[in-house]
């Protein structure tokens, strides 16, 4: 069960391009047996590395079987910042 966190950070969208959140990507990462680099143009639609970092956490993440909402929340923030700095 997933606590008021997880649903927040689950609502994020983890990347601008394909417009996907958390959760979306989770759905799509556990319904296919790609390897990372074709999986995550499901997620983003697109070939940009942009958000390469919260995106193969979240994948190792689902290949492992545990997903640390925290980390990915983290990870999402920082690229968020980073981006805005450019």
């Amino acid at each position: 069960m997933q606590t008021l966190a997880q649903k927040e950070i689950g609502q994020k969208i983890i990347c601008d391009c394909g417009n996907k959140n958390v959760l979306q990507a989770i759905e799509i990462f556990e319904a296919t047996e790609l390897p990372y680099k074709k999986a995550k143009k499901l997620v983003t639609e697109c070939n940009k590395t942009c958000c390469r970092r919260p995106l193969m956490a979240l994948f190792n993440m689902v290949d492992f079987g545990a997903i640390d909402y925290e980390e990915i929340d983290f990870l999402i923030d920082q690229f968020q910042a980073r981006f805005k700095e450019i």
